[in-house]
């Protein structure tokens, strides 16, 4: 009866929700009473260990420009560089390395040339808001947000410091903060679409599914007019997913995986809404893709070993069971 009760954990726990999984635990109690309760939170924590529905959301930017190519920046640095030492008292050179080295991923020394440029210039918000950037790199939330409320004191309707404040908010959960900051946003740009997007995931995390799904169905709309950023799709599909509606999900997945073939998450959550809704060998085929593209992912592989299961292989699915848990056992050392 406990193997039993274990086994129904471990082939529900590729979609496992909170709501699914109580009414597992439920059947532990009445079957297998303490020893069946203990075996439940074991298989449930490791399947903890794949993202949560908050933590892969966060997976979005929490800034929204774009992103110049390594190349560009690496001469767009090495010209600062020179410039400022034929001119070292230029705030105005400084703070542009500043940025390049944040958008080189370099935080910590650019906000060591932040902190010169500030000595000979204060920041104006745009440049506040690069310094808590940084800090959101380092993960230091308290100063990204300390600096991006002294921006939102200097310029009130800039939209893109809103934004940022909005998304760190968001990933402190602090809900009501994150929804007032996207409103403030679409105040000023009407069709924002990182902010009607955020704000739908916002919404969903104050279990407000209703707002949630008008939200980011407006901002996949939005997205579908020039299609070119996987998220607004990604996102719906997921919410849809994890409200039980996977048929519903698939389009939208779809076009994640048309404007982003290359990323692993769009071909994952595709082949579960494909398997979901009994397209079980087209689901098979997306999470084999997935797999290739990031075949160090424990979770991918944990789904695809469901999905086998679903389709009848028995030993392909045990063998990405026992790879999904190799993989989880070297994420746990690392």
């Amino acid at each position: 009866m406990i193997g039993t009760c274990v086994s129904g954990m471990m082939e529900a726990s590729a979609e496992l929700t909170p709501m699914k999984f109580m009414r597992l635990f439920r059947k532990c109690v009445d079957r297998s009473g303490l020893i069946g309760i203990l075996f439940c939170f074991v298989s449930y924590a490791v399947v903890a260990q794949a993202p949560t529905k908050k933590e892969h959301q966060l997976l979005n930017h929490t800034d929204s420009e774009t992103q110049p190519a390594p190349a560009a920046l690496a001469a767009t640095e090495s010209e600062l560089r020179h410039e400022i030492q034929l001119h070292p008292d230029s705030a105005e050179i400084l703070y542009k390395l500043g940025l390049v080295l944040r958008q080189e991923n370099r935080p910590k020394e650019s906000l060591e040339i932040y902190t010169q440029a500030a000595h000979l210039q204060k920041p104006n918000a745009e440049q506040l808001r690069s310094v808590a950037l940084d800090y959101v790199v380092l993960e230091d939330y308290k100063d990204a947000i300390h600096w991006l409320e002294v921006a939102v004191s200097l310029d009130p309707r800039n939209a893109d410091v809103l934004y940022s404040l909005g998304r760190c908010f968001y990933s402190q959960d602090r809900f009501n903060e994150a929804e007032a900051m996207y409103l403030r946003v679409l105040g000023i740009v009407p069709q924002h679409l990182k902010a009607e997007e955020n704000l739908g995931l916002t919404y969903d995390m104050e279990d407000q599914p209703e707002k949630a799904e008008a939200a980011l169905r407006a901002a996949a709309a939005w997205a579908a007019q020039q299609p070119s950023d996987e998220w607004p799709f990604l996102n719906l599909g997921i919410f849809l997913l994890e409200h039980d509606r996977a048929a519903e999900a698939v389009a939208f997945l779809q076009s994640a995986v048309t404007v982003s073939a290359g990323s692993a998450a769009c071909h994952e959550k595709l082949g579960r809404a494909l398997a979901e809704s009994g397209k079980v060998s087209d689901g098979v085929k997306e999470l084999e893709t997935a797999v290739q593209l990031d075949p160090k992912n424990p979770k991918i592989h944990f789904e695809l070993g469901h999905v086998y299961r679903q389709a009848g292989s028995i030993e392909k699915s045990r063998a990405e069971f026992a790879l999904s848990q190799t993989l989880y056992g070297e994420h746990s050392l690392q």
